[in-house]
C-alpha cells in the first residue's frame, strides 16, 4: 500500500473542504432551529389555554385546549424526526457537545408533558405552577436554538442566528405575559407579584428587540416596525395600560380575560410570520454559502491544476525566502522561476486574509451572542439558589445595574464569578 503524502496543496484544499462540511452542518441545524421554534410555538399556545382553562375552574376553553394539545404532539413528533435526521457519527462532537448536551436534556423535560396535561385535565395543579413548568420546557427548547447559534463561523449567518433568537426569546417572554396577565384576569384579580411579572416581562421584551433590530436585515425589522405601529399593536398597548393601572387584590372583570388572549395572540402569531421568513432566510443563506464555497473550491481545484504545468523543478520551498517579492529581502538567485511558488502563495493569502475578515465580522456577533449567554446563566443561578422566576431574577439583575451603577453584562459578570468562588471553595 502506497503511503499518501499530504502537500501543500493537499491542506490548502483541505481548509475549503472543512468550510464547506461545517457550512453543511450548520445548515442542518438551521433546519433543526425551525422545528423547534415550531415546535415552542405550539407550547405557547398551549400554556395560555391551561391558563384560562385552570383559573376559570374548567369552564373556559376547554374544546381549543384539547384541539391544542393535539397540534403540540404532532409539533413534537415532528421535533423528534428532524432529531432522527442528524447524522451525529459525521458532526464535530467537540464543538457540538453543548448542543446535544441541551437537546439532552429538552427531550427528558419533554417527557413530563403527558403527566403535566393529566393534571391540567384533572384540575390537580395550580395554573400558577401549570405555567411555570411549561416555561421550563419551552426554556429547554430556547437553550437548543441558543447553542445553535455559538456553531457559526459565518459573520452573516451568526448575526441572522443572533437576530433570530433575540427574536424567538422576545416572542418566548411575548407568551409569558399573555399566559400571566390571562390568568390574572380569569382568576377576577392580580396580586403584586403579577403586575411585576408582567411590568418586567413587557421591559425584557423591549432589551431583546434591541438587539434584534441590531442584527437583522433592515427587511426584518422594517417589517416588524410596520406591525408595532399598526392597529392591533396599539390595542395591546391600550389593554397593557390597563393592567398598569389595576390595584393589586382588587376584582376585575374576568370577562376580559378571552379579549387579552385573543389580542395577545394577534401580535405572537404576527411573530410566529417573521420568525418564518427569519428562518426561511437561513435556510437560503446556508444554501448560498455552501454553493458558493463549492464553487470556490472548484476555481482552487483549476488554478492549482493550472499551476502544477508552471512547476519547475529548480523551485523548493526555500524559494519565498529568497524572493523579494514574498519577503522584501533581495532575491539571491534572480535567474530561479518562482512563478508557481508565488502564484501558489498568493492564493494561500487571499484565503488567510478571506478568514482574517471573516474573523473581524463574526467577533461583534459572537460578542453579543457571548453576553446574553452570560446574563442568561447569570440569571439562572438566581432563580437556581434564590427560588426566583425568570422576570424577577431578571429585574434583580437590573436593579442591581441600576443602585451599582454598572451596566447590566457586567453585574452578570460579578455574580457568575462570585458563584465560581464560592463552588471552589465547597
Amino acid at each position: 500500500m502506497i503511503k499518501r503524502t499530504n502537500t501543500t496543496e493537499t491542506f490548502f484544499l483541505a481548509s475549503k473542504y472543512s468550510e464547506i462540511a461545517s457550512l453543511k452542518q450548520l445548515m442542518t441545524n438551521a433546519e433543526l432551529v425551525i422545528q423547534v421554534s415550531n415546535l415552542i410555538h405550539q407550547l405557547q399556545r398551549e400554556r395560555g389555554l391551561s391558563n384560562l382553562f385552570l383559573a376559570s375552574k374548567g369552564e373556559r376553553l376547554g374544546d381549543q385546549l384539547c384541539q391544542q394539545i393535539e397540534e403540540s404532539k404532532s409539533s413534537q413528533a415532528e421535533f423528534r424526526e428532524q432529531l432522527e435526521q442528524l447524522d451525529i457519527e459525521s458532526i464535530s462532537l467537540t464543538r457540538s457537545s453543548k448542543l446535544f448536551n441541551n437537546i439532552a436534556f429538552a427531550l427528558h423535560v419533554l417527557e413530563g408533558m403527558p403527566e403535566l396535561r393529566e393534571k391540567i385535565r384533572e384540575q390537580s395543579i395550580a395554573a400558577e405552577d401549570s405555567c411555570q413548568a411549561m416555561s421550563r420546557i419551552i426554556a429547554a427548547l430556547l437553550a437548543v436554538i441558543f447553542e445553535a447559534a455559538d456553531l457559526s463561523d459565518d459573520p452573516e449567518i451568526t448575526r441572522a442566528l443572533v437576530a433570530m433568537f433575540n427574536f424567538m426569546q422576545c416572542k418566548e417572554y411575548a407568551g409569558q405575559e399573555r399566559a400571566w396577565a390571562a390568568l390574572g384576569f380569569a382568576a377576577g384579580q392580580f396580586e403584586q407579584e403579577d403586575l411585576e411579572r408582567i411590568s418586567t416581562l413587557v421591559d425584557i421584551q423591549k432589551n431583546s428587540l434591541d438587539t434584534f433590530r441590531e442584527f437583522a436585515s433592515e427587511t426584518q425589522v422594517a417589517e416588524w416596525n410596520k406591525f408595532e405601529t399598526g392597529k392591533e399593536h396599539q390595542e395591546l398597548d391600550r389593554l397593557r395600560l390597563v393592567i398598569s393601572r389595576i390595584e393589586p387584590g382588587k376584582d376585575v372583570t374576568s370577562e376580559i380575560s378571552e379579549v387579552w388572549y385573543e389580542i395577545a395572540t394577534v401580535r405572537i402569531d404576527a411573530m410566529q410570520v417573521l420568525e418564518r421568513e427569519q428562518a426561511a432566510a437561513l435556510i437560503s443563506l446556508c444554501e448560498q454559502r455552501v454553493s458558493e464555497a463549492d464553487t470556490e473550491l472548484k476555481k482552487q481545484h483549476d488554478s492549482l491544476e493550472m499551476l502544477t504545468s508552471l512547476n519547475d523543478p529548480t523551485t523548493t520551498s526555500y524559494t519565498p525566502l529568497l524572493d523579494s517579492s514574498l519577503t522584501g529581502m533581495d532575491s539571491a538567485n534572480p535567474g530561479m522561476n518562482t512563478d508557481w511558488v508565488r502564484a501558489l502563495y498568493g492564493l494561500v493569502q487571499q484565503q488567510a486574509e478571506g478568514l482574517r475578515n471573516m474573523s473581524d465580522e463574526l467577533a461583534e456577533a459572537r460578542r453579543a451572542l457571548s453576553e446574553r449567554k452570560r446574563v442568561e446563566r447569570a440569571k439562572g443561578l438566581l432563580m437556581q439558589f434564590h427560588g426566583m422566576s425568570e422576570p424577577q431574577a431578571h429585574r434583580k439583575l437590573q436593579q442591581s445595574a441600576m443602585n451599582q451603577k454598572k451596566s447590566l453584562i457586567e453585574v452578570a459578570d460579578i455574580l457568575i464569578n462570585e458563584f465560581e468562588k464560592l463552588k471552589d471553595k465547597i
